[in-house]
């Protein structure tokens, strides 16, 4: 299965908060900064219930308190699953934890050539370093729990029981404790970043992450691909496009064009393929309340039938204008 195609079946997201960007000189580029939105819509930090009187003992419990922030978002990946997912495996995040109560979701990929997939949704109670979960909505129909150890930000051990099984053995999320690490832009063979159009950024429901744009260029065709990341390169979430191979990446703009209150994403590329024309390619991703973001082709098609995707001005008064 196509890299890319398999790399957007199993993309997961998060939430979080906030609106920045990052200045360019490219003409192309949009020069439009923002002031940076601090906001408090999730809470990290889990506080006891339970009311106690200040004592050494609990000041000294609560310096060591775990960081949760440290393994939010994050795409946690098996050790010992080298090339995830072309070789298979099993993938967690953990998307939101409020007031005690975690929820997040896992996914085992099998190899291929037929790449089965078992998915689910899982919630629980955090105490200190750990989390007891239930496995939730298993799209395979089983049943079971996962106890996750917050270790330190680049090292959780999941323990995953199946109490119920399905008749659908095609594939289930394996049983076992094992640990993982954070699957980091590092681990993606032949990926290379474009420097000039990767920003740091404060993007409404995700926060302050870097915007990441790159090559994967291990194989005969180069796609173009695109990543929200944190500074260390920690992947938190990887874009679907309909760019063809072989582009480079001309000009990125954040901004809300819905008027919905949350950053949208303008991308224009240039064709390159095979001594290619350069001709130019906007398209144009909405983000929606849960995070995702999703690219509205037709609105982008008729921009690039137009000629409106010379730059990201021309492309924005075209959105703007329209009725």
């Amino acid at each position: 299965m196509n890299k890319k195609i398999l790399l957007t079946i199993i993309t997961v997201s998060f939430l979080a908060a906030g609106c920045q960007k990052a200045a360019s000189s490219d003409p192309l580029q949009d020069t439009e900064s923002s002031s940076v939105k601090e906001t408090q819509d999730i809470t990290i930090s889990i506080q006891s219930t339970q009311e106690s009187k200040p004592s050494e003992t609990t000041m000294a419990e609560k310096e060591k308190e775990t960081d949760y922030m440290d393994y939010f978002k994050k795409n946690w990946i098996r050790n010992t699953d080298s090339n995830f997912p072309e070789n298979g495996g099993i993938t967690f995040v953990i998307n939101g934890i409020y007031n005690g109560k975690l929820r997040g979701e896992i996914t085992a990929v099998g190899g291929s050539p037929s790449y089965n997939i078992d998915n689910s949704q899982f919630e629980g109670i955090v105490d200190g370093d750990t989390a007891e979960c239930v496995l939730i909505d298993d799209t395979r129909g089983n049943e079971g729990t996962l106890k996750l150890t917050f270790k330190s930000p680049s090292e959780m051990t999941a323990e995953i029981k199946i109490t119920k099984k399905s008749e659908d053995t095609v594939m289930t999320i394996p049983e076992g404790k094992f640990d993982f690490a954070p699957n980091n832009l590092k681990n993606i063979e032949g990926f290379e970043p474009i420097e000039n159009q990767s920003f740091l950024v404060d993007l409404d429901s995700w926060g302050k992450v870097k915007f990441v744009s790159g090559k994967l260029t291990q194989g005969n065709h180069v796609p173009v691909v695109f990543y929200l990341t944190n500074e260390e390169g920690d992947i938190f979430y990887e874009f679907t496009n309909g760019f063809p191979y072989s582009v480079d990446v001309e000009a990125v703009s954040f901004k809300d064009l819905n008027n919905d209150g949350l950053k949208d994403i303008i991308t224009i590329v240039s064709d390159q393929y095979d001594g290619g024309s350069g001709q130019l390619i906007a398209e144009v991703c909405f983000q929606q309340k849960d995070g995702t973001f999703i690219t509205n082709s037709e609105l982008s098609q008729e921009i690039n039938d137009s000629g409106n995707n010379k730059d990201i001005k021309t492309v924005t008064s075209y959105i703007l204008n329209k009725k």
